[in-house]
């Protein structure tokens, strides 16, 4: 009873955003890797949070533990020195790599802070670690607890700013594989609004199945309008072409909510196109129709 037109339509542009959504995943990840955005995030980052911004303070001592940066000899005095700068830390490493830094013991209050005092120069990372210890009444536990939440809030917001920088650069590869391979949402939904049964033969593809391949090379060989012929060039020209620019926009648009999204709701279709969900699914609130 669920099965329709716009059903199919539906089926068939989740699959086509799936598709290149994971291509395009793919795609950021290796550039990600080979340009380590990763490790150079993080070490800009790192330099925020601890007021270090020539890396010439408390920052280096911190890349240069063992804890923080093991493969690395400890001795960098510049950020070029640094030749495998770590992608991630763990919260729990770096609020003892600190401790380790700046002598931080097992003592009363008031000798805690003179040993800040001592050897924190940074006034606003001083009054941090002094309240800390106002907080925790000098529990060296309890010290490096707040230490590592204050780090991992601090890291929150660097990987705030690495996701703008991969969607960044997601929405321009997707607008640039749209336009290689002529993806244009527009006329992939009016092809299945026309011959709906070309989403009956989709098969069911996992987010990380072969980084996209399998689901791109299943994309390309549906007997959809993907791809360019002499009258898809020649539309270019003409007023339709920006009804073509226009689709590809919106197939680039769509890939930003990634993969794993549109896999879902290629599921939720295919479960109202089907039997709908199943009693283990409606009591788990997992169903299509929980």
């Amino acid at each position: 009873m669920f099965n329709s037109t716009v059903l199919d339509v539906a089926v068939g542009l989740i699959f086509t955003f799936l598709a290149l959504s994971l291509v395009v995943s793919a795609f950021v990840e290796a550039i990600a890797s080979i340009m380590k955005w990763r490790s150079t995030t993080l070490l800009q980052g790192m330099k925020d949070l601890l007021n270090d911004p020539q890396f010439n303070g408390l920052a280096r001592e911190i890349y240069n533990h063992a804890l923080v940066d093991p493969r690395d000899g400890g001795s960098a005095q510049t950020e070029h020195d640094l030749k495998y700068p770590p992608a991630y830390i763990q919260p729990k490493q770096f609020a003892d790599a600190l401790i380790d830094l700046t002598q931080l013991t097992k003592d009363s209050p008031d000798r805690i802070k003179s040993t800040i005092d001592a050897n924190v120069r940074d006034k606003q990372i001083n009054n941090l670690l002094k309240g800390i210890v106002d907080r925790t009444t000098g529990d060296i536990g309890k010290i490096r607890d707040e230490l590592a939440t204050w780090f991992d809030n601090g890291m929150d917001r660097i990987s705030g700013t690495y996701k703008r920088r991969t969607q960044a650069w997601s929405f321009f590869a997707a607008l640039i594989i749209a336009g290689l391979f002529n993806v244009s949402s527009i006329n992939v939904g009016m092809a299945l609004w026309q011959r709906p049964m070309i989403a009956h033969t989709i098969a069911p593809v996992r987010p990380d199945d072969t980084k996209g391949v399998k689901a791109f090379e299943e994309l390309i060989n549906l007997d959809i309008p993907i791809g360019w012929t002499l009258g898809q060039f020649k539309k270019l020209g003409s007023p339709t072409g920006v009804e073509m620019l226009l689709g590809w926009l919106i197939t680039a648009v769509a890939t930003l909510f990634g993969a794993p999204f549109w896999f879902d709701a290629l599921q939720q279709i295919v479960r109202i196109k089907g039997a709908g969900p199943s009693p283990a699914e409606k009591n788990s609130n997992s169903g299509a129709a929980a």
